[in-house]
């Protein structure tokens, strides 16, 4: 149900990206589905949630989100806020990112396909939850995290850990030559791999280690980051994967609980 990483073993957090094993989904949701927005039946995803949640001993209550709109907003949440899950993402704050320092508290993001990226200020005991698409990586939504954990929580990037997840890799990931060079133009300092796929001969993007190498442009060490080489769309029955199944598939949530 869960993949975690050792990186972020630390006994006052836990965190999970979620696979889709162990639910009470069915057909193309099939079994976790952790989204309310992609058709499944909500009661089911009411009852993944509560699968999920478990697995960190956090009520559902305690679980911030946001309305993902594939930009680099950032949520703060502090104790002023109250959690609006569950059923009501129309009234959701619109962001792609969360970050949070209150103990007892999680926040988490919606998945699949995009880059889930977790931020652990183990000084401060700051966290955060990054959604990272291509429309999130080439605004540097990264970028933007790390400079309000350092601006609200004196956060400093060498002493941050990082996880990325399982996200679609270069080896299913093909997209237009026009994207590819609005990549190349705003990241020229990044050495970006032009790879063909199949006969097409479209260029691929690597998104997981496009942020991470943006996370070391900005600070962050580069052996304080784990980056998994799951791709979620070679991974049928692991992953969901909106690429590989033409939209109609479940969601992901990549979490992070402050004990």
């Amino acid at each position: 149900m869960v993949y975690r990483s050792t990186l972020l073993d630390l006994p006052w957090l836990d965190h999970g990206f979620s696979t889709r094993h162990a639910g009470l989904s069915s057909g193309a949701y099939s079994a976790l589905n952790l989204g309310f927005s992609c058709g499944d039946d909500p009661g089911k995803v009411s009852g993944n949630r509560r699968l999920f949640f478990a697995v960190f001993g956090v009520e559902p209550e305690r679980v911030f989100t946001v309305r993902q709109v594939h930009g680099d907003q950032v949520f703060l949440v502090d104790h002023r806020v109250s959690s609006t899950t569950a059923h009501k993402e129309a009234v959701l704050p619109e962001a792609d990112a969360l970050v949070t320092a209150c103990p007892g508290t999680a926040v988490a993001t919606t998945h699949a396909d995009c880059v889930p990226i977790i931020l652990v200020d183990p000084i401060h005991r700051v966290v955060a939850a990054v959604h990272a698409g291509w429309r999130g990586t080439l605004r540097g939504i990264v970028r933007k995290v790390l400079l309000i954990m350092a601006e609200k929580f004196d956060t400093e990037p060498n002493l941050l850990l990082a996880a990325i997840g399982p996200a679609i890799g270069s080896c299913c990931y093909t997209v237009s030559a026009e994207l590819y060079e609005e990549f190349q133009t705003k990241y020229h300092w990044l050495e970006l791999t032009r790879t063909k796929q199949g006969q097409e001969g479209y260029p691929t993007l690597n998104l997981p280690e496009l942020n991470k190498e943006l996370l070391v442009q900005h600070g962050v060490l580069p052996e304080r980051i784990d980056v998994s080489t799951l791709c979620t769309s070679c991974h049928p029955r692991d992953f969901f994967s909106y690429r590989r199944d033409q939209g109609r598939t479940g969601r992901h949530l990549s979490l992070v609980l402050l004990k």
